[in-house]
């Protein structure tokens, strides 16, 4: 049997996937890829996908369900002939920063891999806005995060430009040891810049071997856009 990869299936890190809403002819890929957790940016939980559903409870597969509105779909279904027309303002961009925010806390521990994220056919930036703000955390180059997105997307309009470039807020993080966090995300001091630990810096280059959690892209240049920080309480 072959196995189908989802739409714009990629890996982001060691273990870490990303990729379009999964079909039913998917699933036996993403079986292969031994998930831990499934991160999943929609409108409702695919708890009521029963095909899907059936999957990861059948693989042993924890869902992370973190609700981004569609929307396409919201306006099909309160479309209504008897009911008044009320113009509602569309958001520059589908998802806030509250949405990336969840993601960081649950992504930074190394103990939640692997991990396939994906958001529903009909939004398919949302996912894209999250891992460009990720890549923030890993001191990529802005110019550099735009490419990655319009490979995804093809274009990168102001708003999205801004949403990403403008990400730069102080993120507490609760229950993760400094220890778990996985090593492509950087912690950087509020006043100090970018701080990676002993553990993070000696690992890249022990015996000329990556480490499966370690960053393996190109060494990129600093960014100029404010930097997100990232706030340890591990108590």
């Amino acid at each position: 049997m072959s196995l189908v990869t989802p739409l714009q299936f990629s890996c982001v890190q060691p273990r870490f996937y990303r990729g379009s809403y999964p079909a039913e002819i998917n699933l036996p890929f993403l079986r292969t890829l031994r998930l831990n957790y499934i991160i999943s940016l929609v409108p409702e939980p695919i708890t009521n996908d029963p095909i899907l559903a059936e999957f990861c409870e059948v693989e042993g597969i924890e869902t992370v369900f973190i609700q981004c509105a569609d929307d396409k779909k919201q306006k099909t279904k309160t479309k209504n002939k008897d009911e008044p027309k009320v113009k509602r303002k569309k958001k520059p961009v589908p998802i806030e920063y509250d949405v990336v925010i969840e993601c960081i806390k649950f992504l930074i521990d190394k103990n939640h891999y692997p991990c396939y994220i994906h958001c529903s056919n009909s939004n398919t930036e949302v996912t894209s806005l999250v891992i460009a703000c990720l890549r923030k955390l890993s001191y990529w180059s802005t110019v550099s995060i735009f490419n990655e997105y319009m490979t995804y997307t093809s274009s990168i309009n102001i708003h999205e430009r801004n949403f990403i470039e403008n990400f730069n807020l102080e993120i507490d993080i609760q229950g993760v040891k400094p220890s778990d966090k996985v090593s492509w995300i950087i912690v950087r001091s509020k006043h100090n810049g970018a701080t990676g630990s002993k553990q993070d810096k000696g690992a890249k280059h022990q015996n000329g071997k990556s480490d499966e959690n370690l960053d393996l892209t190109p060494q990129l240049s600093a960014s100029k856009d404010p930097l997100p920080t990232l706030r340890f309480h591990d108590d």
